[in-house]
């Protein structure tokens, strides 16, 4: 009963840090850590991304102005699965995601869409092809969400 417990508590305080939500033609992830990225699965990011006509990404900042109000912005992207190459339209970036140098997808006020890893404000690299979601120190926000949309 005790083992039971420790891992209830260490699931229930995981998802008080991050979260998830997917349907078939979308999945959005939440950082509520600053400073430390929420994973978005390369497995998503193909499935959604990785076709002819790529994926809406919608980056938001949550209650950024203590009013429970939500900034968002919307761009294009495209993701090659075979190298881990991606573009986005808004500002024409573009990146190879798994090779050591973290790249920002996209970034609107204190929110990043990533392909890098961060922990607690240090950059750990992108050592692998996942994505990530990101909540900086630019705004005082309660979330940093993205949504990819197929």
């Amino acid at each position: 009963m005790k083992k039971y417990l420790s891992v209830l508590a260490v699931a229930t305080l995981a998802m008080s840090f991050s979260s998830i939500s997917s349907a078939s033609d979308r999945s959005t992830y939440s950082a509520y850590t600053r400073g430390t990225t929420t994973t978005i699965p390369e497995s998503r990011v193909i499935a959604l991304c990785g076709d002819i006509d790529g994926c809406k990404v919608r980056i938001s900042m949550y209650n950024w102005d203590g009013n429970l109000r939500t900034a968002t912005r919307e761009t294009l992207m495209f993701y090659n699965s075979l190298n881990g190459n991606w573009r986005d339209l808004a500002g024409d970036t573009q990146g190879t995601s798994g090779n050591n140098g973290t790249q920002h997808v996209q970034q609107a006020w204190s929110c990043y869409f990533t392909d890098g890893r961060y922990y607690n404000w240090v950059n750990q690299g992108d050592t692998n092809r996942h994505f990530g979601v990101l909540s900086w120190n630019q705004y005082n926000a309660s979330a940093c969400r993205v949504t990819l949309i197929d």
